[in-house]
């Protein structure tokens, strides 16, 4: 067992390479100098005395939305509190809240610790109206500008009453604005009208970051977390980087994969800071290609891990029919001899079986998610076409991940798991 503090580490600030905003927040984002602005636009009416646009803002997830609302928040609020001003920002994080009775029980709950500080209970037992009167309540309470973020909104689907309401709300001798935040571009899209009019009086796109933005941003984090390496022109990060323990295409390679991916800031920033811990793990400098490329297979490995871990009944079933399928030698089964299957394991296990066609869209998402490969080809002239599955990844990644449910390993130890032998 080794001991701690038994090594040198190429690192000097692990944090700085950590891509939990928790844990480290940039000061800047350089890269959405134009996105800041149009949000300073509409946050600047409340240093004049005036209620800030409401806004909108939408983008994958890793763009820098959050972070971004943050710096301009933090910035607004220094200013207000160096001029007397009474403002206030209230940060909800909707994640996780499917309906908009939830996020109305944690903004009331949010409200209230602004005034009477951390530890309020969340209200139960009300109706939505007495709710909407609750926050108009609390609202007039705190008084002044009061900015609320309503962080990852998309969480509540179709109910979108509180995005109706809020914003139509008139507190007395309240300013009030609103921003919504959303990873998932088609909820934007299917708002009501009424609502993406209210609350949209300003929209800002976060646009996935092309593979340079990413060198740069990954390039200013380098030169924070590593030993012997730094900038030399803050304009120009990644040209003028230079480091002893970091090999040139490392960086290039990292944001590669990620733009490819996703433009994702947050998983090139993932993917970096795990290819520098396997090095200094290893005791390894510099750090070099051959780091990135195990690093970017566990992530991806570890990420398809918690995908079919986290597969509700429906899904885990269709799955379990093509692992048979692996297990038996059967090459690329047809969708309806895949379904008899499935109806089996749900007899087997007395679950209600769902049709051929729903069957389908569950061996589509899973081809969506990169656990299976789908291969559509026709049966002959005038005969249509059928969709053949594959396994993209190993049986036992699947049986070994699929045994949360209790119905689930009836079937993986009862029917699948004896044919491994």
């Amino acid at each position: 067992m080794r001991s701690f503090g038994d090594q040198d580490s190429i690192f000097v600030d692990m944090d700085r390479l950590n891509p939990n905003t928790q844990t480290y927040q940039p000061k800047s984002l350089p890269e959405r100098e134009a996105e800041l602005d149009q949000l300073h636009s509409a946050l600047r009416p409340a240093t004049m005395g005036s209620t800030p646009l409401n806004a909108f803002v939408f983008g994958p997830t890793g763009q820098g939305k959050t972070v971004g609302i943050s710096l301009k928040t933090s910035q607004l609020q220094a200013y207000a509190d160096e001029k007397g001003l009474d403002l206030h920002v209230v940060h909800v994080r909707c994640k996780g809240m499917d309906k908009s009775y939830h996020v109305m029980t944690h903004l009331i709950k949010k409200l209230r610790e602004k005034r009477f500080g951390p530890g309020e209970e969340l209200p139960a037992g009300y109706q939505k109206k007495t709710l909407l009167s609750m926050i108009i309540d609390e609202l007039e309470a705190i008084g002044g500008t009061v900015i609320v973020i309503l962080d990852e909104i998309d969480a509540i689907g179709n109910d979108d009453y509180i995005l109706y309401e809020l914003p139509r709300a008139e507190p007395e001798d309240v300013r009030l604005s609103i921003i919504g935040i959303t990873n998932d571009l088609q909820f934007r899209e299917n708002l009501d009208a009424d609502v993406r009019s209210s609350l949209g009086e300003d929209e800002i796109e976060f646009a996935p970051y092309d593979a340079n933005q990413l060198r740069d941003i990954l390039a200013r984090r380098a030169a924070g977390a590593l030993r012997d390496t730094e900038i030399g022109d803050d304009d120009r990060p990644f040209t003028t980087l230079a480091s002893d323990v970091l090999t040139d295409d490392v960086i290039p390679l990292t944001s590669a994969l990620a733009a490819q991916d996703s433009g994702d800031a947050r998983e090139a920033i993932k993917l970096l800071f795990r290819a520098c811990r396997f090095a200094d793990d290893d005791g390894e400098s510099p750090i070099t290609e051959h780091h990135v490329r195990n690093a970017h297979e566990y992530l991806e490995q570890a990420a398809v891990e918690r995908g079919i871990q986290s597969l509700p009944l429906q899904r885990a079933l269709a799955l379990l029919t093509v692992t048979h399928a692996t297990l038996t030698g059967t090459e690329r089964p047809e969708t309806k001899d895949l379904h008899a299957l499935y109806e089996t394991f749900c007899e087997h296990i007395d679950a209600r079986a769902i049709s051929g066609r729903r069957f389908r869209d569950k061996l589509n998402d899973l081809a969506d998610s990169s656990i299976l490969a789908k291969d559509t080809r026709g049966r002959g002239q005038g005969l249509g076409q059928t969709n053949r599955y594959e396994l993209e990844v190993t049986v036992e990644t699947v049986l070994d991940n699929l045994i949360d449910d209790g119905r689930i390993e009836e079937v993986v130890n009862e029917v699948l798991r004896p044919r491994m032998h």
